[in-house]
Order: structure tokens, then C-alpha cells, then sequence
């Protein structure tokens, strides 16, 4: 896996001028002075129009689509974009690294800046990125989080150890996470994410008390309704949270690898247990 700062660069170089966000896991890559904490290139798009034109423009430098996303390209020409809240794109570079064009709604409208697609991120320290158009780094920490900030100088140019800062979920997500207001597609997900990163190795500890906090928040709640689905997605709130409290980050992760969304909740919980 190439350096971050070799992945930015060639980004940065081939897409210049063009209204793309650069973000994720890459640029957070660069910013703490990790090595490999990263497997893909996200680049988020303002418009439907900017995705399809950046995405021409990736193929003619010779990125390639898997069988799944030729199919998904093909309809986006002859019909366009529907209502999906998430619309991405998968290519692979000549050089074989994952990249994904990204055009997404955030509470009903696109993210049409770069500060914009920080706040859509859960977790606080994705809270820097690149406008591609003018390869500017940007670092949101300090605005979103200033009293964690304020412990550290930050600059552009000197990454942060990991282990020198914690920050806890994005403040918008924040308070909906502690008070158990979680959709079910992001309360399934978000566990296999947070291993993700723990095992990157980046400082999760106030990351850890919010989600705690919220999935244990909101099986309180589905276990007292009657729903028979809603007391099962409970449960499996209750043991994710479990899960999370005592460190078992190898049972969480394959648990994540193990689940078909799409599957039963009975499955799910058998994933878990």
C-alpha cells in the first residue's frame, strides 16, 4: 500500500481544477502520521454532474469499473440520478488503488463544500480534507472541537501523533448518537466502522462513551415496545454495545465481515453472539 502523501499527490495532480472534495480515511491518514490506515481514495462531488464528469475523466486516464459499477454507470447515463441518499462510484486506478466518487445528501440537500462533507462524517478525526480544485488542505478540528483543540497547536505541515488527541463524535451526530436517535442502516453499520479505525489504531476512547452511550440508549428504548423487530434490534444494540464496553474489537470486526445487511435480524444477532 503506497505512502498517503504518494496517494494525495497523484490525486491532487490529476484532478486539479476539478470541484472534488478529497477526504476519509486517506487524508486522516496523512494528518495523525499513520502508514497503513487506509485502503481506498474517497472523493466527494457537490453535484450528480461533477461525479459523472469525474468519472469520464478517471476512465480516459485509464481507471477501470468492475462488472457491478460498468452496470451502475450505464444506467446513470441513460436515466440519470434518482432519489438515493448516497449515489458512489468504484474505480480502480492503473495502479490498483480503490478510489470512490461520492455524491451524497445530507439532511436533504448535497454537500456542495468540502466543510459540509466533514460534518456529514461520524467520527471527529476525519474533520480534515482537500479541496481539490485548489489543493488546499483544510483542518475543521479546531472550529468543531475547540476545547480538545485547544490543547495542541495544529499546523498544516506537522502531523499530529495519534496518540496525543481524542475526539469524540462529529457535534451534529453527537447528540443524536447519545440520545439513542439512530437509523437502523447506521446503528448496524457504525460498530464495524469503529473497529475499523480502533484498529488503525487511532485514540477511540471518547468515540467509545458515545457509542456506548447511544446504543444502549436506544435498546432501552426498543425493548419496550411491541414491535417484535424493534425488541430484536434492541438486543443487538445491546450486545454491540457490549462489545464495545469490554474491548472485543477481533469479535466485533468479524462480526461486521460476517453480516449481510440485508439479512435477518435473527441472522445478525446470530453473527453477534
Amino acid at each position: 500500500m503506497a505512502p498517503a502523501r504518494d496517494v494525495i499527490a497523484d490525486v491532487l495532480a490529476l484532478l486539479k481544477g476539478d470541484p472534488v472534495f478529497l477526504a476519509g480515511s486517506l487524508v486522516a491518514e496523512e494528518t495523525y502520521g499513520k502508514t497503513n490506515s487506509h485502503h481506498d481514495v474517497d472523493l466527494f462531488c457537490p453535484t450528480s454532474q461533477v461525479l459523472i464528469s469525474v468519472g469520464q475523466k478517471l476512465l480516459c486516464h485509464g481507471y477501470t469499473l468492475d462488472d457491478r459499477f460498468e452496470r451502475v454507470w450505464v444506467r446513470w447515463l441513460h436515466y440519470g440520478f434518482k432519489t438515493w441518499h448516497t449515489n458512489s462510484l468504484r474505480l480502480l486506478s492503473p495502479q490498483g488503488v480503490e478510489t470512490n466518487l461520492v455524491y451524497k445528501l445530507t439532511d436533504g440537500h448535497p454537500t456542495t463544500s468540502l466543510a459540509q462533507v466533514l460534518e456529514s462524517f461520524d467520527f471527529g478525526l476525519l474533520g480534515t480534507g482537500y479541496d481539490v480544485e485548489t489543493g488546499q488542505y483544510r483542518d475543521l478540528r479546531p472550529y468543531l472541537f475547540p476545547d480538545e483543540m485547544s490543547q495542541l497547536y495544529v499546523g498544516t505541515s506537522q502531523p499530529v501523533p495519534a496518540d496525543e488527541i481524542a475526539l469524540p463524535l462529529m457535534p451534529n451526530k453527537r447528540m443524536n448518537w447519545r440520545n439513542g436517535f439512530i437509523s437502523q442502516y447506521n446503528g448496524l453499520r457504525e460498530c464495524g466502522r469503529y473497529a475499523k479505525y480502533h484498529t488503525y489504531g487511532y485514540d477511540m476512547s471518547l468515540v467509545k462513551d458515545d457509542l456506548i452511550t447511544g446504543y444502549r440508549s436506544a435498546a432501552a428504548y426498543f425493548s419496550g415496545t411491541f414491535d417484535a423487530d424493534k425488541q430484536q434490534l434492541g438486543q443487538i444494540y445491546e450486545a454491540i454495545a457490549d462489545k464495545i464496553e469490554f474491548d472485543a474489537i477481533d469479535e466485533l470486526t468479524k462480526a461486521s465481515s460476517l453480516i449481510d445487511y440485508k439479512d435477518s435480524l435473527d441472522v445478525i444477532m446470530e453473527a453477534l453472539e
